[in-house]
């Protein structure tokens, strides 16, 4: 199976250049300013309002991550079959 190699570097660039904003680009909120609920110690809600308000984008992107590494690990541990 030939790679088609320049388009693969342009993918892999792509991908590194969408982490590199992401990571930088984020502000990140440290524990204390997440909205406190003294009722609640896990403040479960709080978090869910973050990510499907504020890092929505981030959530997204990392689903898809999971996503492409579980068919990658899958198909890994296919094989190459009778070949």
């Amino acid at each position: 199976m030939q790679i088609n190699r320049p388009a693969a570097l342009a993918v892999s660039l792509l991908f590194l250049f969408v982490v590199v904003l992401g990571t930088f680009g984020t502000s990140w909120n440290t524990v204390s300013e997440l909205p406190a609920n003294p009722a609640d110690q896990s403040n479960i809600e709080g978090i869910g309002m973050l990510i499907f308000t504020q890092y929505v984008v981030p959530f997204e992107v990392l689903s898809i991550v999971l996503l492409a590494s579980l068919i990658g690990a899958i198909y890994m541990a296919k094989g190459e079959g009778d070949k």
